[in-house]
């Protein structure tokens, strides 16, 4: 039940500041063992970032792989996971995410989360199991709602931390309850599930300053509260140099670009399915077969940082519709994808030459017919653009996420510099560095902030393991 009057409770056996997926874990896991819970959250709606992400979750050695006959195991996802974040993971988050995500797979599914596998084609193992945006989150709020020992609040925003004076425990917290700030005892530990800071200008023009301006896409009460309140009490830091860009955020009606507070623009990334990219003068100038993290730079060096994303009515028939991402048919309606008869209307409508744009076009479907890409090498969805309607969208650097920010240790209790324990204080998710390193393995974050979240959650609650 949302709390937006009366008084929040003055003390709790655990207080958990986040929502998202890993506040829901952390928080269900210290209720399951035996704690009384207190679950803040920011926002005037639980979910943060975990409620508009693609709702994909990195498993191995689950039920669906074994029906798709996937051979999985946890020696190859350990070599996938350090191999992207390019051996600078922290291997204890690591073995601890190897050891426990098979039961947070479970206890996801005990609280009504379905998973589907999204089949890759071979070599590769297919590890993603997709639940569709922000359903795993309604599963586990109503979990919340229904147990007994939760007590959740929004509108909750944290302020401070509080250590004892005689043993140095973190043993409260200050927290805003709408305009009121009032103090909460937690009685056996606190959870930092709070989110990174994509939404914070201040945060970002010091540990991603070329990042400031790019379209802001994480959960709108993203702006790094518990990195703050846990660094004030001396919390060692991680991976915050490695904070990068995904190349696709929309841009509404371009080039009357209408921005408004809160925004939260989709992501496109049909140039990995099959579209391609342009700049303002209308030409390519990159393989579109890449990630969109590898693209995020190659597309800030364009004129103005923006690409044009093209692609035919084929594409638009893959539109992904349980999704925020690539959902091309909702964009068009929310008017970040615009459509046209010909290449040449596209053009006309994005202020770029018709004549050039054209051209660069029909060079490619050239190019496409002998299976070649002469200009930049792509191999992978090299398909014609050629069935109209055409489509163009506007896309900018987006910051989806900030994977970087305080240390733990496996248990995830918070460290300081020295690499000790700060007693009493735990954390889960994206407020956490050292797990993914100086890459991000696709689709690890909502399945490494769930376990996390419910390996915080019982150690925040004494529960050792």
């Amino acid at each position: 039940m949302l709390r937006e009057k009366g008084a929040l409770p003055n003390q709790t056996d655990v207080l958990v500041f986040g929502s998202g997926i890993a506040g829901h874990c952390a928080a269900l896991a210290a209720a399951d063992a035996g704690a009384d819970v207190l679950l803040l959250e920011k926002a005037s709606q639980p979910g943060g970032s975990s409620a508009i992400a693609g709702g994909a979750f990195v498993f191995s050695g689950t039920d669906e792989q074994e029906s798709a006959g996937q051979k999985d195991s946890l020696e190859a996802l350990r070599r996938d996971l350090l191999q992207s974040g390019k051996n600078k993971n922290k291997p204890e988050l690591v073995d601890r995410f190897l050891k426990s995500q098979l039961d947070t797979y479970r206890f996801l599914k005990k609280f009504g989360v379905k998973f589907e596998l999204h089949i890759v084609p071979e070599p590769g193992v297919s590890r993603a199991h997709v639940t569709g945006t922000g359903k795993a989150i309604t599963a586990l709020h109503m979990a919340v709602q229904t147990e007994p020992r939760i007590t959740y609040a929004s509108r909750s925003a944290g302020v401070r931390l509080s250590r004892s004076s005689e043993t140095g425990r973190v043993d409260g917290a200050s927290a805003m309850f709408g305009d009121r700030e009032t103090f909460i005892r937690a009685k056996s530990g606190i959870v930092l599930a709070t989110g990174g800071f994509s939404r914070s200008r201040e945060l970002l023009q010091i540990y991603a300053p070329e990042l400031a301006d790019a379209v802001k896409h994480g959960g709108t009460a993203n702006t790094g509260d518990g990195l703050m309140m846990a660094t004030d009490l001396g919390a060692g830091h991680a991976d915050l140099g490695y904070v990068s860009g995904s190349f696709g955020g929309g841009i509404r009606n371009y080039p009357d670009i209408q921005r408004k507070a809160g925004e939260i623009p989709p992501l496109l990334f049909s140039f990995l399915e099959g579209g391609i990219m342009v700049n303002k003068h209308g030409v390519r100038f990159v393989n579109e077969g890449q990630s969109y993290k590898a693209l995020s730079n190659i597309g800030m060096a364009q004129p103005e940082g923006i690409g044009f994303q093209i692609f035919d009515d084929r594409l638009m028939q893959r539109s992904h519709e349980d999704t925020s991402v690539n959902n091309y048919k909702e964009a068009v309606l929310a008017g970040y994808i615009q459509s046209g008869e010909t290449i040449g209307e596209l053009a006309t409508l994005m202020d770029i030459d018709p004549i050039i744009l054209e051209d660069t076009v029909a060079s490619y479907n050239r190019n496409v017919a002998q299976g070649l890409d002469p200009q930049f090498g792509r191999e992978a969805n090299l398909v014609p653009i050629d069935q109209a309607p055409y489509y163009i969208a506007a896309t900018g650097n987006a910051i989806t996420s900030t994977y970087g920010g305080i240390t733990t240790d496996g248990n995830m209790a918070v460290v300081d510099w020295f690499g000790e324990a700060i007693e009493g204080l735990f954390a889960a998710g994206e407020i956490v560095g050292g797990f993914h390193g100086a890459g991000y393995y696709s689709a690890s974050s909502l399945s490494s902030s769930a376990t996390f979240g419910q390996v915080a959650g019982r150690h925040a609650a004494g529960h050792f393991d």
